[in-house]
């Protein structure tokens, strides 16, 4: 699903007009996001994302701004909380025999790049089966995405694995 329309379906029966004024963008520039007339400016999707803490959002954000390198909503699967856990299951363990069957103690061997692309592929499986566990986990429990990546980021920090400075703008 394109951004333009997550951004629309975010408004939730908002007028363009009322939406618009929460942005601090015009009714048109709302009507050319959701078109696709025109990118969402950065501080636009923050802004979007501040207001309406909309998981859905930020992965087609993600998807549309790194070009493909990350999944969007997945809008064609059973969403329900049980449903997603189960899969994140099944998804994990495929990932973990995956990655108990591949070597990683001798140097890298051309040869073997198809068992490490399987491996990489389980593990992405993994990655964007997790996200949406998340997302709707949030969503049905009424907790925010944001605080919850917020949370993360803190305790990466505080670990050392990430230095503060390294935080974007509106993350702390």
């Amino acid at each position: 699903m394109a951004v333009g329309n997550v951004l629309r379906n975010v408004r939730e029966g908002e007028s363009q007009l009322k939406f618009s004024q929460a942005m601090n963008v015009s009714r048109e520039a709302i009507s050319a996001y959701e078109t696709g007339r025109a990118s969402i400016p950065r501080d636009v999707a923050s802004r979007v994302m501040q207001i309406k803490d909309d998981p859905r959002f930020a992965f087609e954000v993600a998807s549309e701004y790194t070009g493909g390198a990350w999944m969007g909503w997945l809008d064609n699967v059973d969403l329900h909380r049980s449903a997603v856990r189960e899969k994140a299951l099944e998804e994990l363990q495929e990932a973990m025999e995956q990655i108990s069957a591949t070597s990683s103690v001798n140097r890298p061997d051309r040869g073997r790049h198809d068992d490490i692309k399987d491996t990489l592929i389980e593990s992405i499986d993994v990655i964007v089966c997790l996200s949406h566990l998340v997302a709707v986990y949030c969503q049905e429990y009424g907790l925010s995405w944001t605080d919850m990546w917020r949370e993360h980021r803190r305790k990466m920090e505080e670990r050392g694995y990430i230095k503060k400075k390294s935080a974007p703008q509106g993350a702390r």
